[in-house]
């Protein structure tokens, strides 16, 4: 597991429980997020199966990488 990896987990393990449960999802996929804007480079196989706010926003991103990746082919 690379040190990027334990940092998203140490810091979601961390702050999880500060956060209502209503808004878990939506906090957990903005941290994934904000690590991919800055190019900070986590292993999604180290964080799968960690906590299911995590593994959803793992599909989310996934889903939102295809879906650009589509749209970028209809512009040509």
């Amino acid at each position: 597991m690379n040190s990027e990896s334990k940092l998203v987990i140490e810091l979601w393990d961390y702050f999880r429980d500060m956060i209502a449960a209503g808004k878990r999802q939506d906090a957990a996929t903005h941290l994934l997020r904000l690590f991919q804007e800055y190019n900070i480079e986590f292993e999604q196989s180290d964080i799968e199966g960690e906590c299911e706010y995590l593994d959803e926003a793992i599909s989310l991103l996934l889903e939102d990488d295809q879906t650009e990746e589509f749209d970028d082919e209809d512009e040509y």
